[in-house]
C-alpha cells in the first residue's frame, strides 16, 4: 500500500480551506498510546501488542495558513480518509502559544486547551518536508 504522498496531503487539507485561504505549510503526525499501556500488551504476546498499538494510535494531517491550523484526524498512513476535523485561530496562539519541541527523529508539538486539546510527534521520514513543514508550524504556533 502506498503511502501518503506531500500531494495527497496537500490535496487533502485544500479541501478544508477557506474561500481566499492558502496552505502555507502541511505535516502529518501521529499521537501513539501511552507506553505504560503498550508494555503490558506486548509482554502478553507480541501480535496482540502491534494489533492493540496499531489500533490506538491516532494519524493527523496538520496544515497552517493565513488564517488558522487545521488538524485532521485520518484513518490511516494509507488513506487519508476523514475521521475527525478541528480547527485552530492563529490570533488564539498569540495569547497562549503551543508548545513545540524539535527534536533528532521527530518534532512534537502540543496544543493546551480546554476544549480542544492536540498532542502528536511528527517524523522526519514521513516525506522529505514532513519535518520542514512541521517545524514552520511549531515555529509559528509557539511564537508569542
Amino acid at each position: 500500500m502506498p503511502k501518503l504522498t506531500d500531494d495527497i496531503m496537500k490535496e487533502t487539507l485544500n479541501a478544508h480551506l477557506q474561500e481566499g485561504e492558502a496552505l502555507e505549510h502541511w505535516a502529518f503526525g501521529i499521537k501513539q498510546p501511552s507506553i505504560l499501556l503498550m508494555l503490558p500488551l506486548f509482554a502478553l504476546a507480541i501480535l496482540p501488542g502491534v494489533i492493540a498499538t496499531q489500533m490506538l494510535t491516532k494519524n493527523y494531517l496538520i496544515g497552517l495558513t493565513g488564517k488558522r491550523l487545521i488538524v485532521l484526524q485520518i484513518k490511516s498512513i494509507t488513506k487519508a480518509e476523514l475521521k475527525a476535523i478541528t480547527e485552530y485561530d492563529r490570533a488564539g496562539f498569540r495569547a497562549n502559544p503551543a508548545s513545540y519541541k524539535p527534536g533528532k527523529l521527530f518534532t512534537h508539538i502540543a496544543i493546551e486547551d480546554d476544549e480542544k486539546p492536540f498532542k502528536a510527534k511528527f517524523h522526519r521520514m514521513m516525506s522529505k518536508d514532513n519535518r520542514m513543514h512541521a517545524e514552520a508550524i511549531g515555529t509559528a504556533i509557539s511564537a508569542p
